[in-house]
């Protein structure tokens, strides 16, 4: 075994948590709403950050990545041979193996500073390994898998979803997924309350909705392995593929097994998109509809534009669709909140540590004072959370459709020397009423289902949206 990995683990344990990134919510983007026709679309540009199609499970929230620890000099394991037991020949072969000689600990061992553990602590890591390496009867795993399980085997000690490490494959996917284009089947995937893959939505036209694919579905297997000992990373980079080649899935679906076999696909996903609703949902009246999928970087220019074109052409109420939005920057989340409210508080950031930081919105955007109702799921997480809950707080807009996620705290992302990430939870964040939304969601003023389709004609949410800017109630 070499040092490196007790290396890796002592780099884990000692990062510090500077103020720097927000990690939010699940990436359950839902592109455009096919079933509506569209008056324009503000999609990303191709140079513009796309969230990850398949991935629902928590998005990468952040301001900046801050610059990787200095890594510590490696400190050698002891060489010991391994010491051969020979058990007696007339015992059973339940009885016990004799112990033998535990291996000499390295002379020290200096934890770095800000370690949670002791000098004592890392010897006896070493010695299991040791012995491990000397005398296990069977293969070792690669030594970068033995440094990921014991990285993310002791941040499960946190109880803490989202301070997590995502090994150096899965990292660099995330770094490519947001540099536009996704290559994929075209589907939104969450870990649910049971640990369970669930297919959050299909993207219309997608190969995923072509092949039969459906909200709800449970994936179990893929090209013939069970999921159920895979970790969500890992079921996102099994899925995810070169465009052009196939995938052959298993999901669950009302207690009996479907199977599909999916061509891969490269496809984006837009950011914004927009319309004037049709005038048999309306009544005659004009009421926008502009649908926000993730807080990329562009989220704010990309909304914007679409209020401009909404606004100018005469719409007297506005519907706001965050349903299925995973979130993204915390800067973005703020900037949205300000196109509709303003000067007052849009959030307070907190920590144990003593932070207690205020963001606030201001006055001047023309989208200020339009009637406006606010589309909220279970899928609608973190920055959605941020700009819901300002709204709501603040009595901007009424929240239509279900409970929100409840992912209410920040994360620095730290780029670790091997290409690998650690992601640690650094913070708090409270709506203008000072409630936290973690863990428990933000409820709406109605409560309605969510429809199969968004944005079909059995959308009731959407029909409810429109029902309070036409009546007030």
């Amino acid at each position: 075994m070499s040092g490196s990995l007790f290396i890796v683990l002592a780099v884990a344990l000692a990062l510090g948590a500077g103020l720097i990134g927000f990690y939010a919510g699940r990436e359950t983007a839902e592109p455009a709403v096919a079933a509506l026709p569209t008056l324009a679309a503000a999609a990303a540009s191709p140079d513009e950050p796309a969230q990850v199609a398949e991935n629902t499970g928590p998005a990468t929230d952040t301001r900046a990545p801050e610059s990787s620890a200095t890594p510590i000099p490696p400190t050698p394991l002891p060489t010991v041979p391994p010491t051969a037991t020979t058990l007696p020949t007339e015992a059973p072969l339940s009885t016990a193996v004799a112990p033998v000689a535990t291996p000499a600990p390295p002379e020290q061992i200096d934890p770095p500073a800000g370690s949670p553990l002791t000098g004592a602590e890392y010897q006896t890591l070493y010695e299991v390994w040791e012995l491990i390496a000397g005398q296990y009867d069977g293969s070792l795993p690669p030594s970068e898998e033995i440094v990921d399980s014991i990285i993310s085997g002791s941040l499960e000690t946190l109880d803490d979803d989202y301070t997590r490490y995502v090994p150096a494959d899965v990292a660099e996917r995330m770094r490519q997924d947001a540099e536009g284009a996704v290559e994929g089947i075209g589907a939104f995937v969450m870990e649910n309350d049971e640990g369970l893959f669930e297919i959050v939505r299909p993207i219309d036209g997608q190969p995923a909705d072509l092949a039969g694919v459906r909200a709800g579905d449970i994936l179990t297997e893929i090209d013939g392995e069970s999921v159920l000992d895979l970790s969500f990373d890992e079921v996102i980079l099994l899925v995810r593929g070169p465009q052009g080649t196939s995938v052959n899935l298993t999901f669950l679906r009302d207690g009996e097994e479907v199977e599909f076999t999916i061509v891969r696909t490269r496809f984006e996903v837009p950011i914004v998109e927009f319309e004037i609703l049709p005038s048999e949902m309306t009544g005659d009246q004009v009421i926008g509809y502009v649908r926000l999928t993730e807080f990329s970087r562009n989220a704010e220019e990309r909304l914007l534009e679409a209020l401009e074109q909404v606004l100018d052409a005469g719409a007297t109420g506005l519907v706001l669709d965050l349903r299925d939005n995973p979130g993204g920057f915390l800067d973005q989340s703020v900037a949205v909140a300000d196109a509709f409210l303003p000067d007052g508080v849009a959030l307070y950031e907190r920590n144990i540590r003593g932070l207690d930081e205020t963001f606030r919105t201001r006055d001047g955007d023309a989208a200020e004072s339009i009637p406006l109702v606010v589309l909220v799921n279970a899928g609608s997480a973190s920055a959605s959370e941020i700009v819901a809950g300002a709204l709501q707080d603040r009595g901007r807009a009424m929240l239509v459709g279900e409970t929100t996620f409840g992912k209410g705290s920040v994360q620095q992302i730290h780029p670790l020397s091997d290409g690998s990430e650690l992601r640690v939870t650094i913070a708090r964040w409270y709506t203008p009423n000072n409630n936290t939304i973690d863990g428990t969601g933000i409820t709406p003023n109605f409560e309605v289902e969510s429809p199969e389709d968004l944005g079909g004609p059995d959308d009731g949410q959407l029909q409810r949206a429109i029902e309070y800017l036409l009546t007030g109630q």
